[in-house]
Formats: C-alpha cells, sequence, structure tokens
C-alpha cells in the first residue's frame, strides 16, 4: 500500500518521460518468443485531452459499495490534544485493513472548528504506519512523538497547523522498549515522561524522562537517573508547567504487599532535578491529581468523608507554597480524571459514573459546572485541554462493527459545539480500496475492501464493475480486506486479510467470479501454533492452486488442486518455509505454470549483520517447496521482493531495496522456470526521492511493472516495459490521476480485451478513492 500524505502541496504536471535500458539479452527459446517481428514489442501510452494519461480515471463511484454496510470499515481515534492560547491540535490514528496512518488536527479559534493540519516528511518521506501518540507546546513551539516501525518518531511545529516530521534520529530514544505518555513545552524546551523496558515486555518497567532544547536532540533519564526514589514500581502520571516550575505527579507500588500512594514533584530546572512538592494531604485523603497552565498549578486531593467523597482543590503559583481551594462535589462525584489550566483559571474533568462533568474556575475556590460528556457503552475518553472559551475532550466511540474518533467540544458555560471529526475535511476517510485484479476470458475480477469488509467486483469490459455476491456472507468481527486473485482450472481464489485476533487469512473461491464461498473454514487455515497466520497472495497452475504468506517469523505456504481439499505446503529441508531461531522468512507473492510455482518474499538469516535480503521458493508441485536467497545488488544493504509473473518460462520478481541513494527498485530475471536468477536493473526515471514496486504482470507483448516515485505525499505512477525481460523503457505517464498533488499507485495489473488494465488507488490530502487505467497492449 503506498503511504499517506505528509506533504500535498500542488506540484507541476510532467511530462511522460521515457528511457530505455539494455543490460544483455535473453538467449534461446524464450527471448525469440519474446521479440516481435525482430523488434522490440512495447506497450504504448497517450494523453488525453485533459492531458490525463491515457485511460486513467478516478474510480470512486465505478466500484459501488455495499449498500448494507453500516461502518466506515476503519478504526479512528484522537490520543491526546494540548492548547496554547487560541490554538488547540488533536493528534491520533486511523487504522483499517490496509495498515494505520496519522491523523493531525488544529483549530485556531479555541477549539470551536479544526480542520486538518499539513504535515511535511523528513527526507526520505514519511510513512503511512507512522501515528503521533502524544502532542505538547507553547506560544511558538510544539511538539509530537508517536511510533513507527520498529522506532519512535518526531514531528515538530511552530505554530500548531504546519508540522514537519523530523529525521529518524530523533526519534529513535523512543524505539522499542518505551511508552511516552505526556509532552509539554517548558522554559528549557520539551520534557515527555513515560516508561522504559529493557525486556522490552514492560514486565521489568521504569520510570523514564526525556528531555530536549529543540525537538530534535533527546537526553533520556531512566530509572534511578530521573533523581527519584526507587523502590518497587514506580510510574510516571503526569506533569504540568508553569513559569518556569514543572510540576510532577508519581505513583508507588511498594516491593511488598503494601498499599500504593502517589507524590508529587516539583523541579526549576526543565525537569533534570527534583525536589518535593508537599501538597497537603487531609485525613481520609486516597488520592492525587495534578495540572495546571498560564493561571498557575493545581491539584486535587480526593477525601472520603463518612459515605461521601469529594474531590480538596489545592492552588499554587511554584509549586513551593500551596493554598486550600474550594471542594469539588457534584452530585454522583467518584473522582477527578483530568486537571488542566487555562490563560484565565482552572479547568477539572470529573467522573460522576452517568456521565463525565467538566468545571471551571477563575481561582481554584469557585467552581461552575462547565458541560458534561455522557457515558456510552464503549466510549472512552483519552485526553482533554482546554482554552478560555472551550474544553475539548478527545478519545474514541463505538461505530457499528469499527471504532469512531471522539472530539467533543464544550464552552465555558457548558453549551455544545458539535464537531463531527468524520465531517472535517482529509481527517478521516471511509475504507473503499482495490487492490488486485486478475482476468480470464471475458471476465475481470478486482478484489479488496469496502466499508472494512472483503469486497470483490466483475467487469466485462474493464469499465462497468458490479459487486460479486457472497455465498453464506463474509461479514466477520474483524476489518478485512482482499489483497490476490487469480484463476485457474478450477476457477476463481481471492486472498487476503482476514483480521482479528488471531490475525486469520481470509480465502474465497468461484467458479465463474460471480458467486464466492468462504474456503478458509477449512482447519487447515486456523492457528496451530503461538504464531498468527497471514495470507498475501495466491497464484494458479497446472497442478492445482496456491496460496502464500506467514506463519509468524516463517513463512506459510498452502495448496489445493481443487479449490476443495487444502494441505499445508512444507519445505523440501527443515528451514526452507521455517525460520531458523532469530531468523525470518515472509513470502508475499506467487505465480504458477509449467514449471510448477514460483513465490517470492524474503528471508533474514539469524545474523544481526543481515537486515533482510530477497527470497525465491521453487516448488514442481505446490506441496514441497526449496528456498533460494538471492544476493543484493551492489550498493543495495537489504531489500526483498514483492511481486512475481511469467510468461512461459521466463519470470520476473520485483521488489524495493534500500541502499545508500534510498528506496530503489529490485528486479530479478529467471529464464529457467526459476531455477536460476540474476539481477534485471530497471531504469530509474528522471525524478527525485526513492522508488518502489507496486505490481509486475506478464502480458503478450512482454512483462509490466508498475511503481511509486517520489516522496511520500508527492509519489507519482512510473511503469516500466519489456519484451524480454532484460531490456527495458521507464515512462512517468502524468496526468492528474497518476500524478499530481498527493500519492497515486497502480497496485494491480493484468492483460485484458486488448488493453492492460491497472487498478490502484490516489491519496490526497482531502480525498482518497479507488483507480482504473487501462491502455492498449499494441
Amino acid at each position: 500500500m503506498v503511504d499517506e500524505p505528509w506533504r500535498t502541496p500542488a506540484k507541476p504536471k510532467r511530462k511522460k518521460i521515457r528511457k530505455k535500458l539494455v543490460f544483455g539479452v535473453v538467449g534461446g527459446v524464450a527471448a525469440a518468443a519474446l521479440v516481435a517481428g525482430g523488434g522490440v514489442a512495447l506497450l504504448g501510452m497517450g494523453d488525453d485531452a485533459d492531458g490525463n494519461a491515457e485511460g486513467a480515471r478516478l474510480a470512486g463511484e465505478s466500484f459501488p459499495a455495499d449498500p448494507a454496510a453500516r461502518a466506515d470499515g476503519r478504526d479512528q481515534e484522537l490520543t491526546d490534544v494540548a492548547s496554547s492560547g487560541t490554538t488547540v491540535v488533536a493528534v491520533g490514528a486511523e487504522s483499517g485493513p490496509g495498515g494505520n496512518r496519522g491523523v493531525f488536527l488544529v483549530s485556531a479559534d479555541g477549539g470551536r472548528g479544526f480542520e486538518s493540519a499539513e504535515v511535511e516528511g523528513a527526507s526520505g518521506g514519511g510513512s503511512a504506519a507512522e501515528v503521533p501518540r502524544v502532542v505538547g507546546g507553547g506560544p511558538d513551539r510544539w511538539i509530537a512523538i508517536g511510533a513507527r516501525p520498529g522506532g519512535g518518531v518526531v514531528w515538530t511545529s511552530e505554530d500548531g497547523r504546519t508540522w514537519r516530521r523530523q529525521p529518524d534520529a530523533a526519534g529513535d530514544v523512543f524505539g522499542p522498549g518505551n511508552r511516552v505518555s505526556q509532552v509539554i513545552g517548558t522554559d528549557k524546551g520539551f520534557l515527555a515522561i513515560g516508561e522504559h523496558s529493557r525486556k522490552r515486555d514492560f514486565s521489568d518497567s521504569a520510570p523514564a524522562i526525556w528531555l530536549s532544547s529543540d525537538g530534535r536532540n533527546w537526553e533520556a533519564l531512566i530509572g534511578r537517573q530521573t533523581g527519584l526514589p526507587i523502590r518497587g514500581k514506580v510510574v510516571v502520571e503526569e506533569v504540568a508547567f508553569r513559569d518556569g516550575v514543572v510540576l510532577m505527579e508519581t505513583e508507588h507500588t511498594p516491593e511488598r504487599d503494601e498499599p500504593s500512594f502517589h507524590r508529587a514533584w516539583r523541579s526549576t530546572d526543565g525537569g533534570r532535578t527534583w525536589s518535593p512538592a508537599e501538597i497537603p494531604a487531609p485525613k481520609g485523603t486516597r488520592g492525587l491529581k495534578i495540572g495546571g497552565g498560564e493561571a498557575g498549578l493545581v491539584a486535587v486531593r480526593e477525601v472520603k468523608a463518612g459515605k461521601s467523597v469529594y474531590g480538596q482543590v489545592y492552588t499554587s503559583a511554584d509549586a513551593a507554597d500551596w493554598k486550600k481551594g474550594g471542594k469539588l462535589e457534584p452530585d454522583g462525584y467518584r473522582y477527578v480524571q483530568r486537571l488542566l489550566g487555562t490563560g484565565d483559571g482552572f479547568v477539572a474533568v470529573s467522573e460522576r459514573g452517568r456521565d463525565l462533568l467538566i468545571s471551571r474556575s477563575a481561582d481554584g475556590d469557585s467552581w461552575q459546572d462547565a458541560g458534561t460528556l455522557p457515558a456510552a457503552s464503549g466510549r472512552r475518553m483519552l485526553s482533554a485541554s482546554a482554552t478560555g472559551a472551550h474544553t475539548v475532550l478527545v478519545g474514541h466511540d463505538p461505530g457499528n462493527g469499527d471504532r469512531n474518533a471522539l472530539l467533543a467540544v464544550r464552552g465555558a458555560d457548558g453549551t455544545e459545539t458539535a464537531v463531527d471529526p468524520l465531517k472535517i475535511p482529509g481527517a478521516f476517510r471511509s475504507d473503499k480500496t482495490v487492490t488486485a485484479v486478475a482476468a480470464k476470458g471475458a471476465r475481470a475480477v478486482a478484489v479488496g475492501s469496502s466499508g472494512g469488509d472483503a469486497a470483490i467486483w466483475t467487469s466485462a469490459d474493464g469499465s462497468t464493475w458490479n459487486r460479486a455476491r457472497f455465498s453464506g456472507g463474509i461479514s466477520r468481527p474483524a476489518l478485512q480486506r482482499l489483497l490476490g486473485v487469480a484463476h485457474g482450472g478450477a476457477g476463481w481464489l481471492a486472498v487476503g486479510d482476514g483480521g482479528g485476533a488471531p490475525r486469520k487469512p481470509i480465502v474465497l473461491t468461484s467458479a465463474d467470479g460471480g458467486i464466492w464461498e468462504p474456503a478458509d473454514t477449512d482447519p487447515v487455515f486456523d492457528q496451530k501454533g503461538p504464531h498468527a497466520l497471514a495470507a498475501y497472495g495466491a497464484a494458479a497452475g497446472p497442478s492445482g492452486y496456491v496460496v502464500v504468506g506467514d506463519d509468524g517469523p516463517s513463512g506459510a505456504i498452502w495448496f489445493s488442486p481443487d479449490l476443495k481439499s487444502w494441505q499445508r505446503g512444507g519445505g523440501e529441508g527443515r528451514n526452507d518455509l521455517t525460520a531458523e531461531k532469530d531468523g525470518n522468512r515472509w513470502i508475499r507473492s506467487a505465480v504458477g505454470g509449467s514449471f510448477g510455482f514460483v513465490a517470492v518474499g524474503g528471508m533474514r538469516k539469524p545474523d544481526s549483520r543481515d537486515p533482510g535480503h530477497p527470497a525465491v521458493w521453487t516448488s514442481p508441485d505446490g506441496k514441497k517447496w526449496r528456498l533460494q536467497d538471492l544476493q543484493l545488488p551492489s550498493g543495495v544493504s537489504h531489500g526483498w521482493l514483492r511481486h512475481v509473473a511469467a510468461k512461459g518460462d521466463v519470470l520476473i520478481a520485483a521488489g524495493d531495496g534500500t541502499g545508500t541513494s534510498g528506496t530503489t527498485a529490485l528486479s530479478f530475471i529467471s529464464t529457467d522456470g526459476g531455477k536460476t536468477w540474476r539481477e534485471s536493473r530497471l531504469p530509474s526515471p528522471d525524478t527525485p526521492g526513492p522508488t518502489r514496486i507496486t505490481a509486475v504482470a506478464a502480458t503478450p507483448q512482454g512483462f509490466a511493472v508498475s511503481g511509486a516515485t517520489g516522496e511520500t505525499g508527492t509519489a507519482d505512477v512510473v511503469m516500466w516495459t519489456s519484451a524480454d525481460g532484460t531490456s527495458w523503457e521507464v515512462e512517468t505517464p502524468g496526468g492528474d490521476v497518476l500524478a499530481g498533488t498527493g500519492d497515486q499507485e497502480i497496485t494491480g495489473l493484468t492483460p485484458f480485451n486488448d488493453t492492460l488494465l491497472g487498478v490502484g488507488r490516489t491519496v490526497s490530502r482531502s480525498d482518497e478513492q479507488p483507480v482504473l487505467w487501462s491502455r492498449p497492449l499494441s
């Protein structure tokens, strides 16, 4: 899947570019079969009258959604919110079958209205799998911290409206084994709190404080380095800042069977050293909550008096001297969830059981009701912030089978301001994705997802599409997406991600492509060991069908001769499919032919110096498989294969690699049915930035490979064509659909009705929808 855009400025339309590169000649019968009329036959390409690549169009309306769908098919939540002056920033994530996407929302009017913030990627681009978790800031500097695969990630902003992802090095300190729960701005820069685990499973959790003057360079203080007394388990709960003083709350759980207790600390050097903050604790005290802001620092002690419970408020200008304030004791009061400071007072968010009550005070003495958030099954508030005009609560709400973002705004007088996060342009998106396509005879079949359920569409002309029907239904309590489709002697096979926990493949079959039924009810697709199963690709050959994917760190392959009976494929050797200890195998695509079956993916040896390299598996019958590991080209440090296609005994396998020049396309050729392989280098497009492969297909004229070129947020479609798999031409089609603002990709290619038919998607700041592309084969 293409990464979601972090930066979406308009860019000039580019003319299509052709470039040819020859690295050798395929010998023998294979070359003769692929060269037509003594010359190289390539696919034609032109532009339509509007400057779009010929046959490329937005296809959101072409692929009908399920009329019975009740959900948008994605989980959305806002995990944190912060404010400074009249600027409010909320961050969170959207997740679905295709992965996760970070969300930044900003309000310039104190929380009354929100819009999507602009996020710029650092060199190398941001990733769709990168999501912000916490946010904090001040008048002229903001920061967000989140997670990326294998590490942390940091974004900074001067105004909360435009954010820039910092280089990976800025987030490495927040990598595996670290959890950040809050970040704030101080007079010394930024301070983040959380926990650290050397084992990375948090069974040995230790308190952690991270300090930075600029948001790019961080110092980690772990355990006793924080200066806190460590006896038993210590958790840093909350932190607040006001006028050169940081106030922090910790929870302490002794090693012996003793009750836990809370303590407060103050720092005047940005959090480097701490001393006790002696907040009064009257008789009957059983808890503590701290907060604050420009108007001062505030704390609440929960006090039990007889059968009643109330919150006793204390205020301070410097966390050294505390003044007793008023009481929080509304009907049904249980405890304070959040304490906030604004420019002109304090805000408390209290749990009452039936709802959350917002209370406001100018001085901490007298408190007035300022709105409620009713309790609801599945609703969870994750954070809150306040300005002088509004209180903003964020979290998630239950949806119809999925989860929706919670963004609740209450005025200072308690009036509700209606804000629907799902209607903020560019914030969240409904699921409708077309990932792959195949054709046989007069029928093309495209697969993907819609409304969070697997979806299949069929077409007789490649332009008009109808939803296929499902016998027995495929709606399940998890978000699903089909990723691959193939046709063979017994009919059609579609596979993908069945979602859920534990993760399970979804496998569907059809005799005619119009009516489908589940095959993954066969116990062979059930998890047997400790690892979840995943399916990514499908292929058909003379002996039957295969499904390829993962079994945890190992490769997984399933075989069927007839789409009715299934069995697990095995390796010829012990570790052909099963990974060695501390190693990995992963399989992403397969193809069948007279040679049997060939599958491609990657592997990592149990050597810390091996970050991953290409791998190929071959089988004469789909049952027994032999592993080949391929050597990476010079200048590429790691990479693997994602797609494979065959024309006779000539196979092209392609994927992505990373080296000194960034992300680049990898391509290998076999002229003997997968027995031996060598590099078949793809020429680079005349565009800056990384290049990655998104689809490979065999055509009557040879081979077609599609990819995406450019930084995330500005990635355009690139196409390579070849008659023999060795000599390639590269083109960037251009136009508004395959290039321009946002990200574009073609993820499925197939010959159909004398055309090359492609499916994919385009993603801009405000929209995402499927794309159809067809062009003549000759």
